[in-house]
């Protein structure tokens, strides 16, 4: 059914002042009775040009230009996709609601997949194979390269850096380093793996606590445990961690002490930990 003409309202404002019913103006121009009385409830009174005008801008409202704009999909594209921004972070600086990046994203209007998404697959426990024998012989997995992660609580400043091997004598020197920069650090708290064994040392140079986490309780060390699921998705598991250069590790810090986050009331890691992490 195409639109009222502006010729069709005219007809209806005359006869509407000559006292016609609806259905009388509608035999007369030929249109449903719906139609004659959803339009002249759009005015009150009915003016056939103030009606005619309203039409015409709603009718221009339903052609409204696309609010992706290519502008706006690059910048989604490298955010998302490349700084492993979250969609509502990206979503925030843009002033859209997130759910719109994420019916772009499954319309297939953007350069992503599900698999640049935090979070992208259900967070399973870690099944036992129920073996229990001790194998002494090959190369220890003590020795072998990892990634220590740490956060600073107050302002969810990170650190991501090389240790040579996942254990005490690999982790102390970093923490210590890093603890020895902050004048306002009042503890640390840490998960039980052995890498931190020498707690005691630590307490001793640092003069702060070492509180330990309860074992499968994440959730006390939840900002590190969000740091960690954030790394990831820079370096995959698959990834071998020497494969990791000092320089890329930079650059991943960067990135994620710069980006906005909302539990910062949308301040970066940085910004709040220049205000109150005063170095020493």
């Amino acid at each position: 059914m195409t639109s009222l003409s502006s010729q069709e309202r005219t007809v209806i404002q005359t006869l509407l002042e000559l006292h016609y019913s609806v259905r009388a103006i509608a035999r007369f121009i030929n249109r449903s009775p719906s139609t004659v009385s959803i339009e002249i409830h759009q005015v009150t009174p009915y003016k056939a040009e103030i009606a005619h005008a309203l039409a015409l801008k709603k009718r221009h409202l339903r052609g409204r230009h696309d609010t992706l704009t290519p502008a706006i999909a690059v910048f989604l594209n490298e955010h998302i996709g490349i700084l492993k921004w979250s969609p509502e972070t990206a979503a925030h600086v843009l002033g859209l609601p997130f759910k719109t990046i994420y019916n772009w994203l499954n319309a297939g209007r953007l350069k992503l997949s599900l698999a640049d998404l935090p979070d992208k697959g259900i967070r399973q426990k870690r099944q036992s194979d129920g073996r229990r024998q001790v194998f002494v012989h090959g190369r220890s997995i003590e020795s072998r390269p990892v990634l220590v992660t740490i956060t600073e609580r107050l302002s969810r400043q990170h650190i991501v850096r090389h240790v040579s091997g996942r254990n005490s004598q690999a982790v102390t020197p970093v923490l210590i380093r890093f603890f020895q920069g902050i004048k306002n650090a009042q503890s640390i708290t840490v998960d039980r793996g052995r890498e931190f064994a020498k707690y005691d040392e630590i307490e001793q140079k640092l003069g702060i606590p070492v509180y330990f986490a309860h074992p499968y309780s994440p959730e006390e060390r939840g900002s590190n445990e969000i740091l960690n699921r954030y790394v990831r998705r820079f370096i995959p598991k698959e990834r071998k961690i020497e494969t990791v250069s000092n320089k890329e590790l930079d650059q991943i810090n960067h990135w994620i002490n710069a980006r906005p986050m909302k539990t910062l009331n949308w301040q970066s890691p940085r910004k709040v930990f220049q205000q109150f992490a005063v170095f020493g």
